[in-house]
């Protein structure tokens, strides 16, 4: 049966046919380099020590997407099958990366960094000026020709988002309490236990975001929810792999 990708918002129909990451012959990744969920992704592939093939998708035309269906950033393939929309590749490579399945506690936290602690992140600096003027110039990395027309349309677009983000999920929470549980539920030095997890992952993506673009917003996020000690502990490790940028 041919494989299909899904659509926004929906499940696989079936898993990628790969168990393990030595079944992994190729990757390609869609981005923007400093999109969270972009970043996020290849914290995964980076902490897996999965190479991959990095596609910048340029703004307005996106014409690196034009073959695809689905016209947002991230877009993964693996050896060749396309999976769209962040949450599903994040479930997947998860799958994937760790040899199992997700488990119970583990998908609510997926799905809770995916559509409640990113979100707030990005209301969040997306909400202060100097932050998105700072996200703005990464963001738009090899855009050089078209950089001086769409700046004005994008620093538009993002001063709405925050709105935009809190009508959309009107039971959205700050950033301290989505932190807050975090380190309430971890049961070891990470949060998946006594080795890191799918969540610490992609935690330690979203504040190496903040990092690259040089904005404090998830630093004094560690210090204020207790988290700095367990990011020093996930940051050692990721130090010792491939740079995600």
């Amino acid at each position: 049966m041919a494989w299909v990708p899904n659509e926004e918002g929906k499940e696989l129909a079936a898993p990628l046919p790969i168990s393990g990451v030595s079944e992994i012959k190729e990757v390609k990744l869609y981005e923007m380099e400093a999109s969270p969920p972009c970043v996020m992704v290849r914290s995964f592939l980076a902490y897996a020590g999965i190479a991959h093939q990095s596609i910048l998708v340029s703004m307005p035309g996106k014409k690196e997407i034009k073959w695809s269906k689905y016209k947002k950033v991230p877009i993964v393939t693996v050896n060749g099958l396309q999976i769209n929309d962040s949450y599903i590749i994040f479930k997947e490579l998860s799958r994937i990366i760790f040899g199992r399945q997700l488990s119970e506690s583990e998908s609510r936290q997926v799905h809770e960094v995916t559509y409640g602690l990113l979100l707030a992140y990005e209301a969040e600096i997306f909400g202060n000026e100097e932050s998105r003027s700072r996200f703005i110039a990464t963001f738009l990395k090899g855009n050089c020709c078209f950089t001086c027309f769409i700046v004005p349309l994008i620093r538009h677009m993002l001063s709405k988002a925050p709105a935009k983000i809190k009508k959309s999920n009107p039971g959205l929470k700050s950033l301290d309490e989505y932190g807050k549980k975090i380190r309430s539920e971890m049961a070891g030095t990470f949060i998946g236990g006594s080795q890191p997890g799918p969540v610490d992952v992609m935690v330690w993506g979203l504040v190496e975001q903040a990092r690259h673009i040089e904005v404090k917003t998830m630093e004094s996020w560690l210090s204020r929810t207790d988290l700095m000690p367990w990011f020093k502990n996930m940051d050692g490790i990721m130090s010792s792999k491939k740079s995600i940028w």
